[in-house]
């Protein structure tokens, strides 16, 4: 006979603390803290009890996830969180998990290619490299993605809401799409975001219920996400130590060029399937403590031209002696690079795939 009931909730280390949003926030979805409420000169608590949805000005700062779903309320609301230290508690999935595999980090609201923020899927998690606060150990074993193409696989008409995919099986109205991004071809291009599922066509083909392109488009855009039902969760452990800093996706407009909007350290998935008309360039600045890391990998094909990390100041090769202008050579599933900021410049620590350094 089970008699352990008394500890099958887990180990929660749970805050009450003010949510500013006025949407819903679900169980599992993490928030950070509005570490820049108020007037900047002055001495104000809220900073350390206001949270809000990640984003790229506060990745740096992860307060936890919600403890439980709260509705949406037009002047915010209080909501308890569980904090860095729980074992066994709830976290939002955007990606399928294995019982005590891999790791898993929040991912920052979804951008398009000017780096506008957009009130999107930011909260839930995904494939993470770095521990730490805002990463997770996965304690069960769930299938949370219905459909996905995380290598720009999927096509979305001009309409803006008529969407393509590999199979519509087990989605239906009311479900979840998350456009990571996708292609941008000068006229229009899509903008990141969570869409819901108006109607399914046929096996392939679904509707949306709102556009997902700012302006229409010369052609059909590929595109990149994912899509589920409801809210899948998984049980995790939530990890301490220095901030894993998140996870976003880097949209590149067709045209290429210089000065692609990144976020500062973290995991940078560049989101592929598009033809370039030149290189696509993150000019990465200058780090700002020891010990800092940063990360892009390219998640599909890029034809015609490559994604490149550019250096604002010479760094050092992975020889740990040669300088280090630039990482190229980005242009296939799964290229990219592992940087650590030493104090003085960047150090490149692993190169993936095809990625070169010069």
């Amino acid at each position: 006979m089970d008699n352990a009931s008394p500890i099958q909730d887990g180990n929660a280390v749970r805050e009450s603390v003010w949510y500013g949003g006025v949407d819903a926030l679900y169980e599992g979805e993490a928030v950070c803290f509005n570490t820049d409420y108020g007037t900047a000169t002055s001495f104000d608590g809220n900073r350390a009890n206001r949270v809000e949805r990640p984003s790229t000005s506060n990745n740096q700062s992860f307060a936890g996830v919600a403890a439980r779903d709260y509705s949406a309320n037009s002047g915010g609301q209080f909501v308890e969180i569980n904090c860095p230290g729980s074992r066994g508690v709830n976290i939002a999935l955007g990606v399928d998990t294995v019982l005590d595999t891999g790791l898993l980090s929040f991912c920052v609201n979804g951008k398009n290619d000017i780096g506008t923020q957009t009130g999107t899927d930011g909260g839930r998690f995904f494939t993470g490299k770095f521990p730490g606060r805002g990463s997770a150990i996965p304690r069960q074993t769930v299938t949370a993605v219905l459909e996905s193409s995380m290598a720009g696989a999927w096509s979305l008409a001009t309409d803006g809401i008529t969407l393509t995919v590999a199979s519509t099986t087990g989605l239906a109205a009311g479900d979840t799409v998350v456009l990571l991004g996708g292609a941008d071809d000068g006229t229009g291009s899509i903008v990141a975001g969570k869409y819901t599922i108006d109607s399914v066509t046929n096996a392939t083909v679904l509707v949306l219920t709102a556009t997902a392109v700012d302006t229409t488009p010369g052609g059909a855009l590929t595109a990149t996400g994912y899509a589920y039902t409801g809210n899948p969760k998984c049980q995790a452990d939530l990890l301490t130590g220095d901030e894993c800093n998140g996870i976003e996706f880097i949209n590149l407009p067709n045209a290429g060029g210089d000065s692609q909007p990144y976020m500062v350290r973290g995991v940078s998935y560049v989101n592929g399937g598009v033809t370039l008309a030149a290189d696509a360039e993150v000019e990465l600045a200058q780090g700002t403590l020891p010990g800092e890391q940063k990360v892009f990998l390219l998640q599909g094909t890029l034809t015609g031209y490559d994604f490149v990390v550019d250096l604002a100041t010479a760094g050092i090769d992975q020889d740990g002696s040669t300088a280090l202008a630039e990482i190229n050579a980005i242009d296939a599933a799964a290229d990219g690079c592992y940087l650590v900021f030493n104090g003085a410049v960047w150090h490149t620590l692993d190169l993936v795939g095809g990625a070169t350094q010069a």
